[in-house]
């Protein structure tokens, strides 16, 4: 009778340690081979390392690794946001456009939110920002000052229709982000929390431990009349920072103002065509726009023309324009206040036949419209001359006089908006002061941090050849723990007592590398996520009580250090 033969005994399942330490063996890190997109290295990192997957364009899934960085994050934000009084709510993700209706951005931000509706066919809107809902909310409860201040803040996800995803977190159309609301009495009151905000964002950036500058800012449809924005600096950065060397002035360049080198004022003080006189002068450049809005009635709407007249070479900031043509045709009543006009560039052959009033804005570089009058009969109305062009690298400084400003690109992570009474107003967010029988709005700012957008802005500016370089504050684990055999069991002893020793001082930031696989390839997963230190376990551990140290150090070799395992605690912390 034959014997029967007993088949090989092979690892039908991986490795699966349940011993309460933190060990990859038992971790979903997809890792992956593919290269890094040239245009995003914080992308194809990310991706790389196992941190994110993308669902669709602009819609991403946050893996364990990313999801451990973000909490960091966020636990900063916590801190900071409650060190200055601010409490801690949750928002509704799908808002009731009631008031977005009131305000005016339902109308007006079409194409730029996801808008749905429910089985009855009554509107929803998939939440982008939370300036109506919050203010809606203080509105029910706000009764008198005595409960002023109110300082509330929100981490969650956010809604854009981007049109065209791009980079990954940076640009996608699902976001986590912070954002708090804060509520006053007067104008001084909600410049001292914005003061106050001001500086714990500084603390947060501190403690991320990345550099960032602070920048003066537009505030766009947010509305507002005093903006800051955070910027973490990156060479894939969609802004464009201006900066003094010797002020430290800094801006964004859609609101930045700098004195050019040349002028060309003229010295005419009464003009019959203003059109005529500059759409064809050698020195300037001169765009033609359509413009429209919702009329004064809001029952259709208000259209127009406008040419806007900067030196020769330089850009326009449409920006500014937009805001100034805004703030006249709401003085003149001539567009609903709840709107906000819409420019596009057109033909200058359009000029050579119009038949209608012609908006004229002349950059005050070349042009003085305060010393000029205009002939009555003139097809133009001449704006007041301002800085409508984009101020550029070179330019003099206008603050100190004495430099010019240099270009940095860089990423938003963070902005700041005093918003004044602009949604209080509308949305009846008003208390009594004392005695008195008029109702007051309130005073309103908001402060936004994107979470998500850090994590990829973070990656974007802390990598080399090898990987991410993760600031001590924010790496997924701080200390990854790796036996060179993962097969001898006194080693495995060693790293669980180094795991337990320094647990004490790193609670829950301490991993340990237990996969079945080769110490090599295990070294370079090490340097790929970033862990800003590994402790290797081998042979001298065993025979003289050392292990080696390495702390990753972006664009260098890891430093190592021999140490002994008592006194490893000392050398990291």
């Amino acid at each position: 009778m034959l014997a029967l033969r007993t088949k090989p005994t092979f690892q039908l399942k991986r490795y699966f340690s349940l011993d309460g330490r933190n060990k990859l063996s038992n971790q979903f890190i997809p890792l992956t081979k593919d290269k890094i997109p040239e245009n995003s290295a914080s992308h194809g990192l990310l991706l790389k390392a196992g941190f994110v997957r993308q669902s669709g364009p602009g819609i991403f899934s946050l893996l364990p690794l990313g999801l451990r960085t973000v909490e960091k994050i966020e636990r900063i934000i916590d801190e900071e946001m409650q060190a200055i009084g601010s409490q801690k709510l949750s928002l509704p993700m799908l808002l009731n456009p009631d008031p977005w209706k009131k305000t005016g951005r339902w109308e007006g931000s079409k194409g730029e939110f996801f808008r749905l509706k429910d089985r009855k066919e009554s509107d929803l809107l998939l939440a982008p920002t939370h300036e109506e809902e919050i203010t809606q909310l203080v509105a029910g409860a706000l009764r008198t000052s005595k409960q002023l201040p109110i300082r509330l803040y929100q981490i969650g996800r956010k809604y854009r229709d981007e049109l065209r995803p791009r980079a990954g977190l940076l640009r996608g159309r699902e976001f986590i982000m912070k954002d708090l609301y804060s509520f006053d009495s007067t104008v001084d009151d909600a410049y001292k929390t914005y003061d106050d905000v001001a500086l714990a964002y500084q603390n947060i950036f501190n403690r991320i431990g990345v550099p960032f500058v602070v920048a003066e800012a537009d505030s766009g449809n947010i509305g507002g009349t005093k903006s800051h924005e955070y910027h973490i600096i990156s060479t894939v950065g969609e802004d464009t920072l201006l900066t003094c060397s010797n002020c430290k002035y800094t801006a964004n360049e859609e609101l930045a103002v700098a004195d050019l080198v040349e002028n060309h004022l003229p010295t005419t003080t009464t003009i019959n065509d203003p059109l005529q006189l500059w759409k064809n002068r050698d020195h300037t450049d001169f765009t033609v726009f359509s413009f429209s809005a919702l009329n004064h009635k809001e029952d259709g709407s208000m259209d127009g023309l406008a040419t806007v007249v900067v030196p020769k070479g330089r850009k326009i900031n449409l920006l500014k324009v937009e805001s100034e043509l805004n703030t006249y045709l709401k003085k003149q009543n001539m567009i609903s206040e709840k709107t906000t006009v819409d420019m596009k560039a057109i033909s200058k052959k359009t000029l050579d036949t119009i038949t209608q009033n012609v908006h004229l804005f002349i950059d005050d570089s070349i042009f003085n419209c305060t010393k000029t009058t205009i002939d009555e009969n003139s097809m133009s109305t001449l704006h007041k001359s301002k800085h409508y062009r984009l101020a550029q690298e070179g330019d003099h400084c206008a603050t100190c006089k004495d430099h010019d400003l240099s270009s940095v690109k860089a990423i938003e992570c963070g902005h700041t908006f005093y918003l004044g009474t602009k949604y209080s107003s509308v949305l009846d967010c008003t208390f009594r002061d004392g005695n008195k029988p008029d109702q007051i709005p309130a005073e309103m700012g908001c402060y936004g941090i994107g979470v998500t957008r850090v994590l990829a802005a973070v990656a974007e500016a802390k990598y080399d050849d090898r990987g991410i370089v993760w600031p001590k504050s924010l790496a997924p684990y701080h200390i990854c723990i790796v036996p060179t055999d993962d097969r001898k069991q006194e080693f495995k002893e060693i790293a669980n007592q180094l795991y337990d020793d320094l647990n004490t001082s790193f609670k829950n930031d301490i991993v340990i590398d237990d996969r079945r696989s080769g110490f090599g390839s295990k070294m370079k997963d090490t340097e790929l996520i970033g862990y800003p230190y590994t402790i290797i376990v081998g042979p001298q551990s065993l025979e003289n009580g050392q292990i080696e140290l390495n702390e990753r150090i972006q664009g260098q070799q890891s430093k190592k250090t021999i140490i002994s395992i008592q006194d490893i605690k000392n050398h990291i912390m």
